[in-house]
């Protein structure tokens, strides 16, 4: 059965496993808040359409990327694609199968990306641990998936 609930997602505790998450336009931190709840409840299935994000595009700075980041508009929708890359891989760390998708054509609207995932293995694969620290290590930033994900993430990319 379908509930709504009114409530901040970071706090809320659901009475019965969770079989689906799904978050429609949850704006910047909010979707990294979705996909640790998602994670935390070991739900099977996430559909997510992220919205604004804000928190990368305040970290982020490259001399080898000073020409696309002097423009707020390039570095806008820089952090965009790299806070949707962390947040894809962070979901394949914890396990999930992951993709990103455009899911409706972008003429509707600029935010037309969707994360869908699928809890299909055991976390920690290295491959993907590899690709997640080179990105961060790149950029220099911490984006806020990784310090929602807590313990159980940082250890596995300790590993």
């Amino acid at each position: 059965s379908i509930c709504f609930v009114r409530s901040p997602i970071i706090d809320y505790q659901p009475d019965v496993p969770v079989d689906i998450v799904l978050a429609l336009h949850a704006c910047d931190t909010a979707t990294d808040e979705v996909i640790a709840q998602t994670v935390r409840w070991d739900a099977p299935m996430l559909i997510c359409i992220p919205c604004c994000h804000h928190d990368l595009n305040h970290q982020i700075s490259s001399e080898v990327f000073r020409p696309v980041l002097r423009h707020g508009i390039l570095k806008e929708r820089l952090a965009d694609i790299l806070t949707d890359t962390f947040r894809a891989l962070a979901l394949r760390i914890m396990g999930y199968r992951t993709d990103v998708i455009e899911f409706i054509s972008s003429e509707h609207t600029a935010r037309n990306l969707m994360i869908r995932a699928i809890k299909s293995t055991e976390p920690g694969q290295a491959s993907f641990i590899r690709e997640y620290k080179e990105l961060k290590s790149f950029w220099q930033v911490t984006p806020h998936i990784e310090r929602l994900l807590g313990p159980s993430f940082t250890a596995l990319l300790q590993e």
